[in-house]
């Protein structure tokens, strides 16, 4: 049998895409001709027909042929799975189903039957660390399933949020040291557009995965790219002289652990009234998306604010590398909702080109010098929505051995010791004392947290014990 007939027909079947075949049919354009779709179910069409509706598929929801073939793993295992998982649960408990995810998130089978433990339980396991899609699209569909949550009668964007608000605040009660991952669940909500059921299986994935992958976040940095501008790079309004109240834009570039992948933190920056004086108009997050499939438009999605202040806006981009010049276009049904210039010219601040780049390059360079870095932790700070204490808490050392952490924390002169438990939190064991870590007081709770930036972890401080 053709396997893309398979899949199509479970797809269709689970509603993957549309409520029903009719539906479906509309969305593909294939209004005039319904009856295609209902004799592609029942096994009756040409193979140039299944391939006819395969890519007008991957076609309309931008996809892969490997997303079509999860997607299907996806609802078949969900069925094979449940019917091997329900079985196993006290259904008649009130929380039954929050111990159901509990134990497929944490591997944790021993309340299981010894077969279930046997058969069944090193599948998921190898399943979610082979195939890890798959498998928390799987946990999503059977979750949802057992809430009894229909997306297209309670609608698509209530059942995304109800789900994502669900799960985060399951998830974040037993991780609560992953607030980047709670951050992600507020974002998620934000940007949410999908318009049928395997965008919420995709959003429910990427949370999953934000929370217990510890590299997660290197992975999904691959669908934004960084160009060729350096760790840092200067940018103006073309042909922009300088004077007291022009725009330079300043990049930095954020790699994440890859090479070619990241996002930027962007400064718009005004000239003060005199050559060593910039004044900070905003901060910003450019996120360049991924073109991975020829036709793809080239979007930049910029965002402003921090935790449950973000806001988004997207652009179309192209950039012209042969003369260094960046030009944006405003997603129409929004506008140009941050004000952002339509073109910013490279400045070359290493071998400046002309007068004008000439003083820019002298200036900034004297600039970044003396006061940049201390701008720079400002934007940082609205950006994440964190004071940075370092001239209050200054971390002189890390010492880890397999029962505790301790952080040496220079305070008013004198070092001061907090131990932790490494048995407190399950990163600890894996923590580096070469790995960065800094104190800071967050501004949605006003609470001191050691934080692990490069890798999303943080502790509240008060949560260690000083050492006398």
């Amino acid at each position: 049998m053709n396997e893309k007939l398979e899949i199509l027909q479970c797809l269709i079947k689970n509603r993957a895409f549309a409520p029903s075949a009719s539906a479906l049919a509309k969305d593909l354009g294939f209004s005039n001709k319904k009856a295609t779709i209902y004799r592609l179910m029942k096994g009756e069409t040409k193979d140039s027909t299944v391939d006819e509706i395969w890519n007008k598929l991957l076609e309309e929801h931008c996809l892969t042929e490997t997303n079509l073939y999860n997607l299907a793993r996806i609802f078949e295992g969900a069925a094979h799975f449940s019917d091997l998982l329900l079985p196993e649960m006290n259904r008649k408990h009130p929380k039954w189903l929050r111990y159901l995810l509990l134990m497929l998130t944490d591997d944790d089978y021993e309340d299981c039957s010894s077969r279930f433990q046997q058969e069944v339980a090193p599948v998921l396991k190898d399943l979610k660390t082979d195939k890890p899609d798959v498998y928390w699209g799987i946990v999503t569909v059977i979750y949802m399933r057992c809430r009894q949550i229909d997306p297209y009668k309670l609608g698509i964007k209530r059942a995304s949020n109800l789900l994502i608000d669900e799960l985060d605040s399951i998830l974040f009660q037993w991780y609560p040291e992953r607030a980047d991952a709670h951050e992600v669940a507020f974002n998620l909500k934000e940007l949410s557009y999908g318009t049928n059921l395997w965008k919420i299986i995709e959003y429910c994935i990427i949370l999953f995965r934000r929370y217990t992958e510890p590299d997660f976040s290197k992975y999904a940095s691959q669908i934004m790219r960084l160009f060729n501008w350096g760790e840092v790079s200067y940018w103006r309004i073309p042909d922009c002289s300088y004077l007291q109240g022009s725009e330079v834009w300043l990049f930095v570039e954020y790699s994440l652990g890859r090479a070619t992948n990241g996002f930027y933190v962007v400064l718009r920056l005004e000239a003060g009234k005199d050559n060593q004086t910039f004044l900070l108009k905003d901060a910003l997050t450019y996120c360049f998306w991924t073109i991975d499939q020829d036709g793809e438009p080239p979007i930049l999605q910029a965002c402003r604010g921090a935790n449950t202040q973000k806001e988004w806006c997207f652009y179309l981009y192209e950039y012209d590398e042969e003369n260094g010049l960046l030009h944006l276009d405003a997603n129409p049904d929004t506008g140009n909702l941050f004000d952002l210039p339509e073109t910013l010219q490279k400045i070359h601040t290493d071998h400046p080109k002309g007068k004008d780049e000439k003083v820019w390059s002298v200036i900034l360079r004297k600039w970044e010098k003396e006061q940049g870095e201390a701008v720079f932790q400002q934007a940082l700070e609205r950006i994440s929505g964190r004071t940075y204490l370092d001239d209050t808490y200054q971390v002189k050392d890390v010492c880890i051995n397999r029962t505790s952490l301790t952080l040496s924390i220079e305070q008013d002169g004198h070092t001061v010791d907090y131990r932790i438990p490494i048995d407190e939190y399950e990163f600890l064991a894996n923590i580096s004392p070469t790995q960065y870590v800094l104190i800071v007081r967050r501004e949605e709770d006003g609470v001191i947290y050691a934080e692990w930036p490069n890798l999303g972890y943080g502790i509240k401080l008060s949560e260690f014990t000083i050492v006398q």
